[in-house]
């Protein structure tokens, strides 16, 4: 199964408007799971996964990452990354 994980902050203005556009994708994309983590709350899993960066989003399929992309993403490069 293919997820997507969105490392954010509360405190990261990007990740703050790109957060709404990857929540919106949630309702069209029925077949990924689409999680957000915020670094801040789960620092063991931000650390597990290597985030340097946020907002950092990371592709798995059957819980092996598969890509990794960071910096903030309009709905069509969200899409595109997710959809890939």
């Amino acid at each position: 199964m293919k997820k997507v994980i969105m490392f954010s902050a509360s405190w990261c203005p990007p990740c703050q408007r790109t957060k709404p556009v990857f929540v919106a994708l949630r309702q069209e994309v029925k077949d990924i799971q689409l999680e957000i983590v915020d670094i801040d709350e789960a620092k063991n899993l931000a650390e597990q996964f290597d985030v340097r960066a946020v907002p950092t989003f990371v592709l798995l399929n059957d819980d092996k990452e598969v890509t990794r992309k960071s910096g903030g993403m309009t709905a069509e490069q969200l899409k595109a990354f997710i959809n890939q």
